[in-house]
């Protein structure tokens, strides 16, 4: 028996720009896929609340499944938090109907029963929801509503990808804020990054889409949807079977033009290889450093060094394709010693964007929440639905703030606090530029 959905996607946020709700797309194509009457409301693109009550009052629906897409900003520079405005919208869906409310999304994934009890939600989905949601309205439609409100994906070896539902309204909207789509060409992370959710979320075990899949979708949101750039959404786009390699070829084949960008790790990236990823149209790496000396990289258990680092940014920067670092100061075994030789390492780095945090979100099934526990930063029962950061005891807060000031001085290459950056990116996507923009600092092309 079909049900009547209404998917909304909560995020509101515009900085550092837009992003385009992925996963609700593939949950809306899946609803529809099985026979579901399913629609999709952004809170960003489609209005605010006002709006959405106006499409509220057009039901009834029998389930309306609720997106949230972070917990907060995760800076401690600038630690906005997002669940208050969620909470209100679940009190509108409340006012104007009685369909049961389903929560989803990374940050539900992350925390899920804190969540749902927080938001007095009547289910929830963990993980993938295409085939769970409409397994989930089937059985509310036929009047069987489960007893159990809590429902885990269990990934599976070889999922059928569902091309994701964009709707042209809301991607109207991305694409003449930044001009950019995202597209996922795998699903997991094998990696245990001390600090990370990813793992929690997608889970570890690796899901790859077909290669071929993926340049049709960078053609299909080129053709229809206005994309003048592609970000690659998955946790680490290199990965170590060469699937990121076969996507490239594919790309090549296809005679793809749009640029593109991905999260990379500082590993497995041989100079051919990066050749290869640049013509098939790669603008520029955005590297999960994290760390920049070796005692801090592997407290956050990254299995790498920083002689690692400085390999792969040397053939990034041979290859001249615009680099930028993420870098976390202030995380286990940090010292006044680590931070100043870290800043050391970073002037290694060349002619390179790099973003400094200072302080770790502590996230809960993490390596970082053991160790905040184990050094008393946090009690073993809070809620964390609040942010909440880890600050290594050894050295204070203030005096990575002062130290990673005094380095970046006013270079425009380094960046901290982030939020700063925020605004010229903005303005920049006002004035036509497309994609994330920090390359403009390095003299990288502009593209409109």
């Amino acid at each position: 028996m079909a049900a009547r959905c209404l998917l909304i996607s909560a995020n509101q946020v515009k900085i550092p720009y837009p992003v385009y709700p992925l996963g609700a797309a593939c949950v809306l194509a899946a609803l529809r896929d099985q026979g579901h009457e399913a629609s999709h409301f952004d809170l960003l693109a489609d209005g605010g609340l006002s709006t959405l009550a106006e499409r509220l009052s057009q039901g009834p629906y029998d389930l309306i499944g609720v997106s949230i897409r972070n917990l907060d900003s995760v800076d401690s520079a600038d630690p906005q938090e997002y669940l208050s405005d969620v909470a209100k919208l679940v009190e509108l869906i409340r006012q104007k109907s009685k369909a049961p409310v389903v929560l989803g999304g990374p940050a539900f994934s992350i925390m899920p029963r804190k969540l749902l009890d927080f938001f007095q939600a009547d289910y929830g989905v963990v993980g993938e929801g295409e085939k769970l949601l409409p397994w989930l309205a089937d059985e509310i439609a036929c009047g069987r509503p489960p007893a159990e409100k809590i429902f885990s994906s269990k990934p599976s070896q070889q999922p059928s990808w569902t091309k994701p539902a964009f709707t042209k309204e809301a991607a109207a909207f991305y694409t003449e804020h930044g001009g950019m789509l995202g597209i996922q060409t795998k699903r997991g992370c094998p990696h245990a990054c001390a600090y990370c959710s990813y793992p929690t979320i997608e889970g570890r075990q690796m899901r790859y889409r077909e290669p071929e899949e993926v340049a049709d979708e960078v053609a299909r949101l080129h053709r229809d949807f206005g994309a003048r750039y592609i970000f690659f959404t998955d946790s680490v786009f290199n990965d170590s079977k060469g699937h990121f390699l076969e996507v490239a070829e594919a790309l090549i084949r296809q005679g793809n033009q749009v640029p593109w960008s991905a999260y990379f790790r500082p590993q497995n990236m041989e100079s051919d290889q990066l050749q290869l990823l640049k013509r098939a149209g790669l603008a520029a790496i955005e590297l999960g450093t994290d760390g920049v000396t070796d005692t801090t990289l592997t407290a956050l258990n990254k299995k790498f060094t920083f002689a690692d680092v400085l390999a792969i940014n040397q053939r990034v920067l041979a290859a001249e394709i615009p680099c930028a670092h993420f870098i976390m100061f202030g995380g286990p075994e940090e010292t006044s010693a680590t931070v100043r030789l870290g800043l050391e390492n970073i002037e290694k780095l060349g002619k390179t964007v790099v973003f400094a945090f200072v302080g770790i979100r502590i996230l809960p099934s993490t390596a970082i929440y053991d160790r905040a526990v184990a050094d008393g930063i946090i009690s073993g029962d809070q809620a964390l639905l609040k942010p909440t950061f880890y600050f290594s005891p050894q050295v204070s807060q203030t005096q990575i703030t002062d130290l990673v000031k005094e380095s970046f001085g006013n270079r425009l290459d380094r960046i901290y606090p982030c939020s700063d950056f925020e605004e010229r990116i903005t303005m920049l996507h006002k004035m036509g530029h497309a994609g994330p923009l920090w390359d403009l600092v390095l003299g990288g092309r502009r593209r409109r």
